[in-house]
């Protein structure tokens, strides 16, 4: 553990939060996520953010004032993070403090009390640790090993194996993958199942292929709904496009729903690429072998005929 992480955990409890970020402006009105406790710790290094672009962090750096928010359920606060309710302190200029939980209790604390605890959870947090550094760098590692490492027969079977690793590593709820060539589509479900019909899916699919804004990543499903038709389905909270490309040329989809609402912090985004990377090497193998396999059965067909004949 790192000796921070008691201080850090001490200032979140002091005001009742489950969790506690410390933001420290990096350049400009750019801030980055520098660690905390509970999922601030876990997410420590992952998150940046721009105060032109979230409402509450902006407003907390004007006022010099903390600023409360208070959902009927969990809803997005900035970058990835849900809460139900949530407070911005300022402690300076050039650092801000966001504790969040999911029950009242922060909702009945003072400014003052939050200040003081924004003032200690700051001091405890300076970096984001070598070991926190490594850890994630392991993690994006073993999940592209394990996507390279998929050995299934067949490109739907090779389709399901690669969304369910994308879902698994991604921690999200529902994954797809949409492949140009014969216009198919796999979803696999680990908690949540679309309600859109499969043709569906992969229509609104191949209309973010054909768009090509790629890699496409959404916070805040409420605010940029999914692409038509699956604009309708509900219980999205965030979602994730990715291209693949070559022969492979496709899309890959993630998302986060109100099972377990969250958004995707930058080892997200950058693991996401790099499965789609790999996706695209090993679906266009898989391509590969298929057409081969349908080239060999043709041409033994007509070497038939030639021999009936």
């Amino acid at each position: 553990m790192s000796p921070t992480a008691p201080r850090a955990d001490a200032a979140a409890a002091s005001v009742g939060a489950a969790d506690l970020f410390v933001l420290r402006r990096v350049t400009g009105n750019r801030f980055v996520h520098f660690g905390g406790s509970g999922r601030g710790a876990g997410w420590a290094g992952l998150i940046e953010v721009d105060a032109d672009d979230e409402v509450s962090l902006g407003q907390a750096l004007t006022t010099r004032e903390p600023v409360r928010l208070a959902h009927g359920g969990k809803e997005l606060v900035f970058g990835p993070y849900y809460a139900r309710v949530a407070a911005f302190v300022p402690v300076t200029n050039d650092v801000v403090v966001v504790f969040g939980c999911e029950h009242d209790e922060l909702n009945t604390v003072s400014d003052d009390a939050l200040r003081a605890a924004g003032i200690v959870a700051a001091d405890a947090v300076e970096a984001v640790s070598a070991a926190k550094r490594l850890a994630d760098e392991l993690e994006e590692l073993e999940a592209v090993r394990t996507a390279a490492a998929i050995d299934v027969t067949g490109t739907v079977e090779a389709m399901r194996a690669l969304a369910l690793t994308a879902a698994q590593a991604l921690s999200c709820e529902v994954a797809a993958v949409y492949l140009a060539d014969g216009d198919r589509v796999e979803v696999v479900d680990l908690g949540w199942t679309l309600g859109s019909p499969l043709e569906n899916v992969g229509a609104a699919l191949r209309n973010v292929l054909n768009g090509g804004r790629f890699p496409y990543c959404v916070q805040d499903a409420s605010v940029v709904p999914l692409p038509s038709p699956l604009d309708v389905e509900h219980g999205i909270r965030s979602y994730y496009l990715l291209e693949l490309k070559g022969i492979a040329r496709g899309v890959m989809f993630v998302a986060h729903t109100q099972t377990a609402p969250r958004g995707f912090t930058l080892l997200c985004r950058r693991l996401g690429l790099r499965l789609a990377e790999v996706a695209s090497v090993r679906l266009g193998m898989a391509l590969t072998q298929e057409w081969c396999s349908g080239e060999a059965a043709r041409l033994q067909a007509e070497f038939g005929k030639l021999d009936s004949a």
